[in-house]
């Protein structure tokens, strides 16, 4: 009998990762939905920051910031509520079609409310701020359950690619329909993307052949942990908080936004500085002009970089040197940014290196950062990823903001000690990235000593790995343990 053969498309697909015989359809799928998803929030990111300055002011934009994050501590828990409402039914995309669906009735209700005259600017921010961490953790989390292990590794740099085109086309577009169609009836434009990504979700499931799918029995926790309580208020961070694996990527998402945060304020000091030196060597040039034509040309190399990365190195990292390697570039390339700013505060130098931090970031280390739930349950890459990839990213925000306020109004840090402040922060998430990435084998290991069981099977014997890496099922099942 012969084997199945690639199509063409897999085999144009098979130059930027390797593709197996029967997944060119799914991974089309896959990059058009993360496409949709994106291009959907791109859009209307620039109506976030016109509204909330016509309702409010710069401060007010500052206090809705943090209050993504308060909004995020109430929201985790219904989230967790839906997820075991719905844990074994409607199949795998049951979970992302309704939280798709609860963020189109809430932009169906903003359209309606600001086209009426309501002043909608500061609630619309906190939802938008909440929307985008949250769509983009369900995708990944979905892709997650879909693919297995051995899969996902390979393709999910190919599948980011819809994510980068998506972006970039969303930055493109968002400028020209806000000033010809208005903000709200570009919310409109938005929700009607997210009701097609939803509608893909049944299509996308169906498309993952056999070899490449999860297999359909949950693996078990990474460690054992009681099945959090119907009604916890704080079921889903406990998911996080029980588990070390998943603390620890919660503690390393946090820093490196922290990191990243902060880099974004060093990176505007000098171009503040950079603007006024251009002004005072030629008085009739606008500074609110070189600094936007800066960031204009800033944002446009980091697009092209991270679309290239994506398309042709990440997935190459990722098969060749594994996940545990991709997750330490990123804290790499910051801890020599910042020594190397530290050393030479030069404005050219800090361009090039905030240029690349920030295209490894949305690259290579955003993918590596969705492999590392591959072999985790369902309710550790629904639950535990989507509390993660939202409130612990905000969380890394608000450090940032009061790291500043403190250097700034109280201990009257210079620019070189906030610098020095930032390296030390990049070392710390260095050294998390190693210790996620020693467990992440671990979990690997494990994972792949599992055998395949129907996804119906309500009892299972966990297995435990020894210090030298054998795995043995252990003499009596673990209290607590959550079935799939």
């Amino acid at each position: 009998m012969r084997s199945p053969q690639l199509s063409l498309p897999e085999r144009g697909l098979q130059l930027l990762a390797s593709v197996r015989p029967g997944e060119g359809r799914s991974i089309g799928l896959m990059l058009l939905q993360v496409f949709l998803l994106l291009l959907a929030y791109y859009l209307i990111r620039p109506v976030r920051e016109a509204l909330i300055l016509v309702d409010g002011t710069p401060e007010v934009r500052s206090y809705a910031v943090g209050a993504v994050a308060v909004t995020l501590i109430f929201l985790i828990p219904l989230y967790q509520l839906l997820f075991d409402r719905l844990d074994g039914q409607g199949g795998k995309s049951a979970l992302m079609r309704w939280v798709m669906a609860f963020f189109v009735s809430n932009l169906l209700l903003f359209s309606a409310l600001g086209a009426l005259g309501v002043p909608i600017g500061v609630p619309f921010f906190v939802w938008v701020g909440v929307f985008s961490v949250m769509l983009v953790a369900q995708f990944w989390a979905f892709a997650t359950d879909l693919f297995n292990l051995h899969a996902g590794k390979r393709l999910f740099g190919l599948i980011a690619v819809g994510s980068a085109l998506g972006a970039w086309t969303g930055s493109q577009l968002s400028g020209q329909l806000f000033a010809s169609i208005g903000p709200y009836r570009l919310m409109l434009v938005s929700a009607l993307l997210l009701g097609c990504v939803a509608w893909l979700g049944r299509h996308v499931e169906a498309s993952v052949p056999e070899h490449s799918r999860g297999d359909g029995a949950d693996v078990e926790e990474s460690e054992p942990q009681p099945a959090p309580r119907p009604g916890q208020f704080l079921g889903g961070f406990n998911v996080v908080l029980r588990s070390r694996y998943l603390l620890l990527i919660a503690a390393f998402v946090t820093v490196i936004n922290w990191v990243n945060s902060t880099g974004g304020y060093i990176l505007s000091t000098f171009v503040d500085r950079r603007a006024g030196q251009l002004v005072a060597a030629d008085p009739t040039l606008d500074p609110g002009a070189v600094i936007g034509q800066f960031y204009s040309d800033y944002f446009g190399w980091i697009s092209l970089l991270q679309l290239l990365l994506q398309m042709f190195v990440v997935s190459r990292i990722l098969r060749c040197l594994g996940v545990r390697t991709a997750l330490l570039m990123l804290p790499l390339v910051m801890v020599a940014n910042y020594a190397m700013i530290a050393w030479m505060p030069l404005f050219a130098l800090v361009r090039v290196t905030m240029i690349a931090e920030s295209s490894f970031n949305y690259s290579v280390h955003g993918t590596s950062c969705h492999s590392l739930f591959l072999p985790l349950s369902r309710r550790e890459k629904y639950i535990g990823q989507t509390t993660i990839d939202t409130f612990f990213w905000r969380f890394g925000d608000l450090l940032h903001a009061l790291m500043i306020l403190a250097a700034t109004r109280w201990l009257a840090l210079g620019i070189s000690q906030i610098l020095l402040v930032n390296l030390a922060l990049a070392m710390v998430a260095f050294a998390i990235a190693v210790l996620i990435g020693r467990r992440h084998e671990r979990n690997e290991a494990a994972s792949e000593h599992l055998p395949a069981q129907p996804v119906a099977a309500t009892a299972r014997m966990p297995i435990e790995i020894s210090a030298s890496g054998a795995t043995s099922p252990p003499a009596a099942p673990v209290p607590g343990a959550v079935p799939g």
